[in-house]
C-alpha cells in the first residue's frame, strides 16, 4: 500500500512515521505551490474554500507520484471540511485515477480495518501501539520546536539563525526512525535553540495572538508565512490558538488534555456560541475572549473565503474585542489575495498596537518606524 495525506503545516513529519511503521509506503506530496493551487482550482467548485482548493492539488500530485491509497480526516459535521474527503475522491475518480479511500470518520472502524489489515499484518495492536508511540513522540518534538522557534525569531540578534537552526533539526526529526531516536534529537534541539543570541532589550516585543480557521493557522504557503514574517521581519511574538500536535493527537484521543481545553473553550464561549459549528470557532472565540488576560496586544483573525464557521466568528469578534479594548485585524484568504495588500495591513495595525503601548506607558513614539518589504505572493 502507498499511501498519502494532504500538506498542512509540518504535520508530514509524524504522519509519514505513522504510515511506515504501520507497514505502508508513505507518499508525501512536494509542498504546496502555485502549480498546486492551479491544479485544485480546476477541478474543484468555485465557491468552495481555499484549503478544499489547495488539498486536491495535493491529492492529484500524490497519485501522479505512485499513491494507490488517499487517507483523509472526515465526518458529518457542519463545516464542509467534514465533506472533503468524500467530494474530493469523487472529484479524482472522476478525473480517471483508481485509489483506495481510508476515511477516517467518514467510515465503520471494522471497514478501515479491513482496508489495513493486509498491510499491518501479524502482531497489529503491538505494532499500532509502536506506531502511536513514535508519532505522539514526533508531534510533540515538533511542537516544542515550533513554539521555541516563535519566541527567538523576535528576540534573535542575527535574523533567520533559528529559522535555519530549526529547518535541520525538523529535517533530521523526520529521519529518525524509533521512539529513542526522537526523544534523543528532541533533547537535542533543546539545546540547540537555547544557544541562540538574543537581544538583551526586548521591551518593544510586541505579542500577537493569531486566531482562525485550522489550515490557514498552519500551512504557510497558504498564509503568506504570516507567523514567520512577523516574528523575523515585524520583532512580534506571534502564538496561534491551534498547532500541529493540538489538532493531531484530539482528533486521535492521544492526548486527554486537549479534549479538556476543548471543553473549557466550548464552556467559555458557550453565551456566543451555544452549539458547536463544526470547526475551530470555539478555539477563535475563547482566544479572543482570553488574550488581553494573557497578555497580549492583539488579535489577528485569518481565515479563508466561504468559510462558515469562521465568517460567524467574524461578526462576533468586533464586539468581543470593543468589549475587553483588544485590536483587532481580520485577514481573508483565497487564491486572489494580494500580499502588498496584506503587508500594508499588517503595518497599520502593528503601528497602531505599537501607538497604545507607547501611550500606555506615558511615552511619545517618534510618528514611524522602518517597516520590511512586502511579502511575494503566496504561490510563487
Amino acid at each position: 500500500m502507498k499511501m498519502a495525506f494532504p500538506h498542512m503545516g509540518n504535520a508530514y513529519i509524524p504522519l509519514r512515521s505513522l504510515v511506515e511503521n504501520l507497514g505502508a509506503e508513505p507518499v508525501v506530496p512536494d509542498r504546496p505551490h502555485r502549480g498546486t493551487l492551479e491544479r485544485g482550482l480546476l477541478h474543484a467548485p468555485e465557491f468552495a474554500c481555499l484549503p478544499f482548493k489547495v488539498t486536491l492539488g495535493d491529492c492529484l500530485n500524490a497519485l501522479d507520484k505512485g499513491a494507490d491509497t488517499l487517507a483523509m480526516v472526515s465526518g458529518m459535521w457542519a463545516c464542509r471540511f467534514g465533506y472533503y474527503g468524500r467530494v474530493q475522491h469523487m472529484i479524482l475518480r472522476d478525473l480517471g485515477y483508481e485509489f483506495q479511500s481510508v476515511l477516517f470518520g467518514g467510515e465503520r472502524p471494522a471497514d478501515i480495518w479491513n482496508k489495513l489489515k493486509p498491510v499491518v499484518g501479524w502482531g497489529a495492536p503491538r505494532k499500532a501501539a509502536g506506531a502511536l508511540s513514535v508519532f505522539r513522540a514526533k508531534a510533540a518534538a515538533v511542537e516544542e520546536v515550533e513554539a521555541r522557534l516563535r519566541e527567538l525569531r523576535p528576540r534573535e540578534v542575527r535574523k533567520g539563525e533559528s529559522d535555519r537552526l530549526a529547518s535541520r533539526l525538523l529535517r533530521r526529526l523526520d529521519e529518525a526512525d524509533t521512539l529513542r531516536k526522537v526523544r534523543m534529537l528532541r533533547g537535542e534541539a533543546r539545546e540547540a535553540l537555547a544557544e541562540v543570541r538574543c537581544r538583551e532589550e526586548t521591551d518593544d516585543i510586541l505579542r500577537i495572538r493569531l486566531v482562525g480557521e485550522l489550515y490557514v493557522l498552519l500551512e504557510p504557503a497558504l498564509n503568506l508565512d504570516l507567523v514567520r514574517r512577523l516574528g523575523s521581519d515585524f520583532r512580534i511574538e506571534v502564538q496561534p490558538v491551534l498547532s500541529t500536535y493540538k489538532w493531531l493527537l484530539c482528533s486521535l484521543w492521544l492526548d486527554p488534555r486537549l479534549k479538556v481545553e476543548a471543553v473549557k473553550a466550548r464552556r467559555l464561549t458557550r453565551p456566543y456560541l451555544p452549539y458547536v459549528l463544526g470547526g475551530e470557532e470555539h478555539m477563535t472565540v475563547s482566544g479572543t475572549l482570553t488574550a488581553r488576560r494573557e497578555g497580549f496586544d492583539g488579535v489577528i483573525h485569518a481565515y479563508p473565503l466561504t468559510c462558515m464557521p469562521e465568517n460567524i466568528c467574524r461578526t462576533l469578534l468586533p464586539k468581543i474585542c470593543r468589549e475587553r479594548d483588544v485590536p483587532l485585524l481580520s485577514l481573508c484568504f483565497d487564491e486572489h489575495t494580494s500580499p502588498v495588500g496584506v503587508t500594508t495591513r499588517l503595518e497599520a495595525f502593528i503601528d497602531l498596537l505599537r501607538s497604545r503601548r507607547l501611550s500606555r506607558e506615558g511615552k511619545r513614539g517618534s510618528g514611524a518606524y522602518a517597516v520590511p518589504a512586502a511579502a511575494t505572493a503566496p504561490w510563487d
